[in-house]
């Protein structure tokens, strides 16, 4: 069953310049895809118009067998959550806890359900000593992972990360896609977009989607999209550090093909 699917898809803010050109794809359920691309691939804008932030013509967004319309939005939302590049922008409350059951009032949530699924969630994230804390006072990471409980708890089928980890430092980063990728073991039908310009947070996905100028240029796996050093380099993109080192690796006779991360390939060769 596909979670996503994309047919005839073009966008244009000013008439005759077109964003988006003419693509088509679908993600199956339980997929973890990166889309990634130059500034100005249209990444961001592709994101937007998933979640019926903007309105297509000639085009077909399906999600979940239910095609994205007007009438349907609302609908088409409730399986859906986002993630964006600054948490402060989700944030509306006082404290973090008010802030990851905001999604939940909204919805008439009871409240000892919510107060439940509120502490389940920041459990999941890691924030659980931290709900009577003001969003303000928080790193960048923790603001992150209080944005991403808070998109979490409405139980979306379908989430979206939108440049969710490109504020974040070196630290913050690693600790959100350790986040993700354990969430995605607890939830394997849980199917996850992530629009992002790190190569090495794209390498971790099933599979691959490289933008160029609004275009879908490569799609694949990562190891099948970066195989290609001078298509790569085309894009203006480079190999992952990680795809270096393994290939460097394999000239010695070490083949860690399955490896996804430098620490996963350190561990390897420390066993």
């Amino acid at each position: 069953m596909d979670a996503l699917k994309v047919e005839n898809l073009s966008y244009a803010y000013e008439e005759n310049k077109p964003v988006i050109k003419n693509i088509s794809f679908n993600v199956e359920v339980g997929e973890y895809i990166s889309i990634i691309g130059h500034n100005g691939s249209g990444k961001s804008t592709l994101a937007q118009l998933i979640v019926g932030l903007f309105e297509t013509k000639n085009s077909e967004i399906t999600i979940f067998d239910t095609p994205l319309t007007k009438d349907s939005v609302n609908k088409v939302r409730q399986d859906v959550g986002i993630v964006f590049q600054n948490p402060d922008n989700q944030f509306v409350g006082s404290t973090v806890e008010d802030d990851i059951a905001f999604g939940l009032e909204n919805r008439n949530v009871p409240y000892q359900e919510m107060h439940s699924l509120v502490e389940e969630y920041a459990s999941k994230v890691g924030m659980s000593d931290y709900l009577n804390t003001e969003p303000s006072s928080l790193s960048g990471g923790q603001k992150q992972r209080v944005a991403l409980a808070g998109v979490l708890a409405m139980n979306p089928k379908l989430l979206i990360l939108d440049e969710a980890t490109s504020m974040l430092d070196p630290r913050g980063k690693k600790e959100i896609l350790a986040l993700i990728r354990d969430l995605k073991k607890q939830n394997p039908d849980l199917t996850i977009i992530s629009i992002t310009h790190d190569i090495e947070e794209a390498y971790l996905s099933d599979r691959v989607f490289v933008l160029d100028h609004g275009e879908l240029a490569l799609t694949g796996t990562p190891d099948e999209v970066f195989s290609d050093e001078e298509k790569i380099k085309s894009l203006k993109l480079e190999q992952p550090f990680i795809y270096k080192f393994k290939n460097e690796l394999l000239k010695y006779g070490y083949d860690y093909s399955e490896v996804k991360s430098i620490d996963e390939a350190i561990d390897k060769l420390c066993q």
